[in-house]
């Protein structure tokens, strides 16, 4: 086994008969910045949900410091700080209280508990804004805020699912610059994203996602200079020029169509074909898997 601080090995996942990630090995380093990238429907941010326990690998297993995650579930989920794209938050709390209420969660201490708020909102930038209600902070602050709520607990590992996603091009340079300074204090960081400059200018390896498989993994210099282009916008337009270029969406999509097509033909009616329902299937088994994880962690809402 390799000395990354987390590990895939030849993990898969699938959801009823479709696959989302085939048989894929990566390799995180510890107090980077590391981007999962690839277009949509590549599966990015089931990387991040079955590095945090919320989804079970079908195959393979994931390692932390050479611990299963999955079976060392309760041990290691004080060690993550996730943030989620929909953001995991409460609308009718303030800044302030969000922040109080997420570390009582995750177990921080009363004493240690008001001086961290502190530090958070002053590293978020929402000092001024401690007493406001989350649902009337602007969409860059709710995100600031939704990465501070996952801080709180001083995590190792910081998970960012889409952080820039909505935001208009000065936010996103302030969000960037907010992750760099997490990073600085020595926070591992592992994020998902579409935009490509983006991730060529924040994070120190990439992983990129294609059919299924994580094709080029390293420092985003060594894949340029690979593909012979000058960025990273150049090496997808060579990779995902492909014709071939499937997704998990387009062919549960297919698969889909085509039983309830059949179905319809043989009943004069649209019948739940059996692959959406092993689909259904998994995804209750999924989400009562993240629930249960999220109860322990984050105290989300059932």
């Amino acid at each position: 086994m390799g000395d990354g601080l987390i590990q895939f090995k030849k993990v898969t996942k699938s959801f009823g008969k479709n696959v989302v990630l085939n048989a894929i090995d990566l390799e995180i380093t510890e107090g980077k910045i590391v981007g999962i990238i690839g277009a949509s429907g590549e599966g990015k941010s089931t990387i991040l949900k079955m590095i945090v326990s919320f989804y079970k690998p079908t195959k393979g297993e994931i390692f932390y410091k050479k611990k299963n995650i999955v079976k060392s579930r309760k041990i290691l989920s004080k060690l993550f700080g996730i943030s989620i794209e929909e953001g995991s938050f409460y609308e009718t709390l303030s800044a302030k209280e969000n922040l109080s209420h997420f570390g009582r969660l995750y177990g921080v201490k009363e004493k240690v508990l008001n001086h961290r708020i502190g530090e958070i909102l002053h590293l978020i930038g929402l000092e001024a804004a401690e007493k406001t209600l989350a649902r009337d902070l602007s969409l860059g602050m709710k995100k600031r805020l939704d990465i501070g709520c996952a801080l709180i607990h001083n995590p190792s590992i910081l998970i960012l699912d889409e952080p820039t996603a909505d935001l208009d091009p000065l936010l996103r340079k302030q969000m960037m610059g907010l992750i760099k300074k997490i990073n600085s204090h020595g926070t591992t960081v592992i994020l998902t994203t579409q935009l490509l400059g983006e991730a060529e200018e924040i994070c120190d390896e990439v992983a990129i996602l294609f059919n299924e498989k994580i094709i080029e993994e390293g420092t985003p210099a060594r894949i340029k200079k690979k593909y012979k282009s000058s960025n990273l916008d150049g090496v997808f337009h060579k990779i995902f020029s492909d014709k071939n270029r499937k997704t998990y969406q387009e062919s549960a999509e297919k698969k889909t169509k085509l039983k309830i097509l059949e179905k319809g033909k043989k009943k004069k009616s649209l019948i739940t074909n059996s692959d959406k329902i092993d689909e259904l299937i998994e995804k209750a088994k999924e989400k009562e898997d993240s629930d249960s994880f999220l109860e322990e962690v984050k105290g989300a809402k059932k």
